[in-house]
């Protein structure tokens, strides 16, 4: 069975890891470039969504250096929901702070568009009125998101890294790549500092469960307080 554990591995385990995460990366690419050339439906945004969470579950699993895996503890899990909690609220304030600066810079108006817009695409999906749109968005939001994007960045990229760097510039740069691919404005330093807890998480405990449960525990959080909007 493949670890779920960090571990340092062997050169032909480190190969096929870059290998796979330059793979998806390039498979990922090339699914943004292809829906570019057309106006997706609803359902054909979820399916593109579904796709891109499938490539990291993949490449996080197969492209993960080998080893003996442990039984996942429901300790760790627990912990990591609570770790998931403050991540939550640190991007509550973030967020605010955030919207108030492009605010000050650029006008209220500019700055809440920009925020309706980084969550224009979640909230369609959601908040769609085709009960089959909306409840996978949100399975999507609650398991595939957490699964694919630890098991890719923090279970796969991060170890990658690891390998030739230091673990503080390792997170860094998982998280960054993180940010970057969620393609936000006034959320990415958000969803940036979320992904270096979320690595230190990782390096900390050694587990990928923790900043899985964690990423679920975010997720839940901002998914309830859009539900309470509607």
């Amino acid at each position: 069975m493949r670890s779920f554990y960090l571990r340092k591995g062997s050169s032909m385990g480190y190969t096929r890891g870059v290998l796979w995460f330059f793979g998806i990366m390039t498979l990922v690419a090339a699914t943004g470039v292809a829906a570019g050339f057309f106006e997706p439906s609803e359902a054909a945004r979820l399916g593109l969504l579904a796709w891109q969470q499938l490539l990291f579950i993949a490449g996080g699993i197969f492209g993960a250096q080998g080893g003996k895996a442990r039984r996942p503890s429901f300790k760790l899990a627990l912990q990591g929901m609570a770790c998931g909690v403050g991540i939550y609220l640190l991007n509550i304030l973030l967020g605010a702070l955030s919207f108030a600066v492009a605010a000050h810079f650029m006008g209220s108006a500019q700055a809440q568009e920009l925020l309706l817009k980084d969550r224009a695409t979640v909230e369609m999906l959601v908040t769609s009125k085709k009960p089959f749109i909306a409840c996978g968005a949100m399975l999507l939001l609650l398991v595939g998101a957490p699964l694919g994007e630890e098991l890719f960045f923090r279970g796969l990229l991060v170890n990658l890294l690891r390998e030739r760097l230091r673990a503080a510039p390792a997170v860094l740069l998982a998280a960054l790549l993180f940010a970057l691919l969620h393609f936000y404005t006034l959320q990415f330093v958000p969803v940036l500092v979320s992904g270096v807890l979320l690595g230190l998480l990782y390096v900390r405990t050694g587990s990928i469960i923790v900043p899985i449960a964690a990423h679920f525990a975010v997720n839940a959080l901002a998914l309830m307080a859009l539900l309470s909007t509607l």
